[in-house]
């Protein structure tokens, strides 16, 4: 399922498929389909690509945080703790920055 959700994200995002939906609703309006059935099927279609694009953003983020925390633990010198920050609390992190600054 995974596959499926990453491959009609990446064909959804090139412009030849944008292309081809603003060619569909030309297609549609000229051949007297209603209007209201147009705008539920892409707002429809439009809720479920959001959400594939969402979800495969998600998984980039996590693979990015964990590539980021390697580097922190491999540099010497670093602060471990900032490794897996992006879990911490607001306040946490303001406190990171300011032990820093001291």
């Amino acid at each position: 399922m995974r596959r499926v959700s990453t491959s009609v994200a990446d064909a959804a995002a090139h412009p030849g498929a944008q292309m081809l939906v603003l060619l569909g609703c030309i297609v549609w309006m000229a051949a007297g389909g209603s209007a209201t059935a147009l705008a539920s099927t892409m707002s429809i279609g439009g809720f479920i690509l959001t959400q594939m694009v969402l979800n495969q953003q998600r998984r980039r983020e996590a693979a990015l945080h964990l590539k980021i925390d390697e580097l922190v633990f491999a540099k010497t010198g670093a602060r471990d703790e900032l490794a897996g920050i992006e879990r911490k609390t607001e306040e946490e992190i303001e406190a990171l920055r300011e032990a820093r600054e001291v």
